[in-house]
């Protein structure tokens, strides 16, 4: 039996089980950590039911947890500086990951994608033009799907999708862990709570061409990922203009590839595509890039970029409300991803946000968004700063999300967009992005159901 294995943090999104199962499934002893016990762990550990050689300590993060521990399994969202790990590197244990464990593992090829906004909806751009084109294809990592628990599909002629965080990548060995493709969307700043500072959030994000073999894909405006080195023979550059030679880019409305000194090969007119939005646009000459340079026809990827739909919380008109439109952009964590959706959103725009700041540059957040807004409606923690640094914006403060949703319709009129797009982190009042953004539609569904608002509904008897 090989040596016991401490998983360090279970998880909500099936890392940390599919790490647990692998790991079962080679022999290796478990003994699962995580400082929650509660109903929150309930999904995960089901999963896990009926698998035995699991030891369960849960609700406790002491070091006797590593007595008789060979290594360690971290989930991305434990720091580096939590005292468990510093026990166990004191003790001289390996600390690993459950990406670390794919790399290590997987007989195919590997493109992997990271980035600050975008990596989802390129990642599964990606795949989606493998699978057009006739190739074997996975797709997972921070996605929120484990390729370990695809073990069994895993074949040496496979190309497997990665999406990886900034946070997965700061665990990688440059020394040891390989991938075929790296391709990044624009590099910018996010995460500085856990990461300090952006030159350090930005050597995580350099770590991912540093370990590509054959090719790596960034953005030409992008100063950040154009600065990262890469051993890769290949270096594909998009841009929302004319392509050249050995680049991406737009003509004449035309997203087109041009990886070579030949002229331009047409994929897919933007105005064919479902996604919406110039960032979008970027995302799928970014996709477009990796899946050619895989071997991917160019017919294929572009049937694939116009059919694709946009990923569930990505920016998207969700329905009509007494002839105002109302966006969907609740993956929205950081400025950026909120000041793309504005600057696409047209008419006026009644704009909800709020959340947790990471950062406390709430004047940045203000600048960025006060241009584009008619009305601002703000919610949880970042309500009162943020409306502070808004002094000449019509803005409403609020505690809770529905009331601002609330606020906004009441101010909206006929021909006005209203725009959930937060900009800011949801662990002031939700576990996650995912559960702020359910709680939209569920004030969504409640509003069309009826004429009274939803906080009506949610103070009824």
């Amino acid at each position: 039996m090989n040596a016991p294995t401490l998983v360090l943090g279970l998880g909500r999104f099936g890392g940390g089980a599919a790490a647990v199962r692998f790991l079962r499934h080679r022999g290796t002893s478990v003994r699962v950590a995580d400082r929650s016990q509660g109903p929150d762990l309930d999904h995960s550990r089901a999963a896990l039911a009926g698998l035995d050689g699991i030891d369960w300590q849960l609700g406790r993060e002491d070091a006797g947890l590593l007595d008789g521990i060979a290594r360690v399994v971290v989930n991305p969202a434990v720091p580096d500086d939590h005292p468990l790990l510093q026990a166990a590197r004191a003790r001289g244990l390996e600390c690993t990951q459950e990406v670390n464990l794919f790399l290590e593992e997987y007989p195919g090829r590997v493109v992997a994608v990271t980035g600050t906004n975008g990596k989802s909806t390129t990642s599964t751009l990606v795949h989606a033009a493998l699978q057009r084109a006739g190739f074997e294809a996975l797709l997972g990592g921070n996605i929120g799907h484990s390729l370990l628990d695809d073990e069994a599909r895993w074949t040496a002629d496979q190309v497997a999708v990665l999406e990886i965080s900034s946070f997965q990548l700061e665990r990688i060995d440059v020394q040891r862990h390989r991938v075929t493709g790296a391709v990044c969307t624009r590099v910018e700043r996010d995460h500085l709570d856990r990461h300090r500072t952006l030159a350090a959030y930005h050597a995580a994000k350099a770590r991912l061409p540093a370990v590509a073999t054959t090719f790596f894909v960034h953005g030409a405006a992008d100063a950040v990922a154009a600065g990262f080195a890469t051993p890769a023979p290949r270096r594909v550059t998009f841009a929302p203009e004319p392509p050249q030679p050995g680049s991406m880019g737009i003509s004449a409305g035309w997203l087109c590839a041009r990886l070579d000194a030949a002229p331009p090969k047409p994929l897919v007119h933007q105005d064919a595509m479902r996604l919406l939005g110039d960032f979008q646009r970027e995302n799928a000459l970014a996709a477009g890039a990796a899946a050619l340079l895989l071997g991917a026809a160019p017919d294929a990827v572009g049937y694939a970029l116009a059919c694709a739909a946009p990923l569930p919380f990505r920016l998207q008109l969700v329905t009509v409300l007494d002839g105002v439109r109302v966006y969907d952009n609740g993956v929205s964590t950081e400025v950026e991803s909120t000041r793309s959706a504005l600057r696409n959103v047209q008419g006026p725009i009644r704009w909800v946000a709020g959340g947790k700041s990471k950062d406390g540059d709430y004047a940045g957040v203000a600048a960025a968004a006060q241009p584009f807004v008619a009305s601002a409606h703000l919610f949880g923690s970042a309500a009162q700063p943020l409306a502070a640094n808004m002094p000449h914006a019509a803005v409403t403060v609020h505690d809770r999300l529905a009331q601002a949703l609330d606020a906004a319709v009441a101010a909206a009129k006929p021909g006005d967009a209203l725009l959930f797009s937060p900009a800011f982190a949801s662990f002031d009042q939700y576990p996650n992005f995912r559960a702020r953004a359910l709680e939209f539609h569920q004030w969504l569904a409640a509003r069309r159901a009826g004429p009274r608002t939803a906080s009506d509904r949610a103070s009824a008897p």
